[in-house]
């Protein structure tokens, strides 16, 4: 029984609810050919995570000799590759919202939208 006014897609289990996801941004480089065709390509998505090894560490010079993150503070938490179709026709600068290839959800929650800035290339 799901209890007053309530639906199977409302329901949620612990004592957190769902959140949507983070939505993300990032920029893309296309040909003037890509940009006309409706083109097919591969966007990656790579999220950090501050240096476990170095972090906490106070003393910049021993930070900057960090041999996990090479003196970055951060490394690679999750990589993603999404094969993404451009509509044809886009312009220099213009914005693109692809749905649900941002940020993870939590608890079961959907992950937030991906904006993507297209710059067009003379190549």
């Amino acid at each position: 029984m799901l209890g007053r006014g309530g639906n199977a897609g409302d329901r949620h289990f612990g004592d957190t609810p769902p959140r949507r996801g983070p939505d993300l941004t990032c920029e893309i480089c296309l040909s003037r050919d890509e940009a006309a065709d409706r083109a097919v390509i591969p966007v990656r998505r790579t999220a950090h995570k501050a240096c476990p090894a170095c972090a906490t560490r106070e003393d910049e010079q021993t930070a900057r000799a960090c041999t996990t993150c090479r003196g970055q503070g951060q490394i690679i938490h999750e990589q993603r590759t999404h094969q993404v179709r451009i509509p044809a026709g886009i312009r220099e600068g213009q914005r693109i919202r692809l749905r649900e290839l941002g940020g993870p959800g939590q608890h079961g929650g959907a992950p937030g939208d991906l904006y993507v800035t297209v710059h067009i290339d003379d190549w």
